[in-house]
């Protein structure tokens, strides 16, 4: 029997004391055991929902967030941790210095965010090396900076440098990413949301080790802080051979750096794991610039978002070894998972140039496995 309400409760104790009791009683037994029927409908009330609360954290699909680390524990899965911006800085040795060194542990700044930044390793500089490797000192996603973002050293600038230094490579610093996880009124920073993380329990328990599946080798890429996304592709390049594409999804580049592609590898290709017979293959995914021109109605910002929300949601499943996606589709998808009362694509460039389709290369001899990097531009459909 489910109760609705505290007050059916005891509307329902109460009617049970009246059977047994009320008949031929006193006005003053009466009201004595209304009280009663009171304090004994609050205890069963709440026992009720105590039960209640403890068969809804007993499933992934309906428990609380306080409930999913102890799944987490059970499957050896915790949730990710906030992961810190790295990078290179390149900096310029002074006038008349031929050579200098950045100690360890050396800090920068950034003099328009005043977000702080520190070097990783003592490094030796010289007119043929002027890249410095940094972190940044906190975790999140302000701290991810374009290449050419200018940096000042905070402390006394090193001696043979000017005292300004930029952002360098090919992707600047990146990888950072943290948010905020209310847990019974308690705030706390993780590296994914919790929905992210209870789809992550969910696949590892509707698929247990099975001693290299597909399913074992995404479950432990995707264990990392910097991976959000692992693409298996079995039998690749040839038999008894397996390629993990690792994407990250929540910086702008998508794309893994390669000291922690490396601890992916290292963790998938240890004995406990790896079946001897596998080769298996680990590597960043390598973005795919799509250049989107679409009409779209009603014409403003909340259909834009909603519609670049729907392409996001799609193309985060559609990677390395996926079928090519027609337009088609890729409009029906749009027009069914946003607010867009019409969405047409008009035209679709591949890295500058023209395509039919959505299709992604992959190249495992040569460390390639595309995913899509989507761009827009919306055109009046009212």
């Amino acid at each position: 029997m489910e109760f609705k309400s505290l007050q059916d409760l005891i509307r329902y104790v109460d009617s049970a004391f009246a059977l047994k009791f009320y008949s031929g009683a006193a006005v003053l037994r009466k009201g004595v055991l209304k009280v009663i029927a009171s304090v004994i409908g609050g205890s069963l009330y709440m026992i009720s929902l105590l039960c209640k609360r403890i068969w809804k954290n007993r499933f992934l699909t309906t428990c609380e967030v306080s409930a999913l680390d102890g799944f987490g524990v059970e499957f050896e899965l915790p949730h990710k941790a906030p992961t810190y911006a790295k990078g290179y800085a390149e900096v310029t040795l002074a006038t008349g210095s031929s050579s200098a060194t950045v100690p360890a542990g050396t800090y920068l700044v950034d003099p328009l965010t005043r977000l702080e930044y520190r070097t990783l390793l003592s490094t030796s500089i010289s007119s043929t090396n002027k890249q410095i490797r940094v972190v940044a000192a906190a975790a999140g996603g302000d701290y991810n900076a374009d290449v050419g973002t200018a940096l000042e050293f905070r402390d006394a600038t090193p001696a043979g440098l000017e005292a300004t230094c930029t952002v360098s490579g090919e992707l600047g610093l990146f990888g950072g990413y943290s948010t905020v996880v209310s847990i019974d009124g308690v705030d706390q920073v993780w590296g994914e949301t919790a929905e992210e993380y209870r789809e992550r329990l969910l696949y590892r328990e509707r698929n247990a080790p099975m001693g290299g599946a597909d399913s074992d080798y995404k479950i432990w890429a995707e264990r990392f802080d910097f991976v959000s996304k692992a693409f298996v592709i079995p039998q690749q390049p040839y038999v008894n051979s397996v390629c993990v594409v690792l994407a990250n999804y929540q910086t702008p580049q998508i794309s893994v750096d390669s000291s922690d592609v490396a601890k992916v590898a290292n963790y998938i290709n240890a004995p406990a794991r790896r079946p001897s017979t596998a080769d298996v293959r680990v590597f960043s995914a390598t973005p795919a610039a799509f250049a989107v021109e679409a009409t779209v109605a009603p014409f403003n910002d909340e259909v834009f978002q909603s519609v670049n929300a729907a392409f996001n949601s799609l193309f985060k499943s559609f990677g390395p070894g996926s079928n090519p996606l027609l337009f088609q589709q890729v409009e029906d998808y749009i027009r069914n998972n946003s607010i867009a009362e019409a969405f047409a694509i008009n035209s679709v460039t591949k890295n500058g140039n023209a395509v039919t389709m959505f299709a992604l290369d992959l190249y495992p001899n040569s460390q390639i496995g595309e995913v899509a990097k989507i761009t827009t531009d919306f055109q009046n459909g009212e």
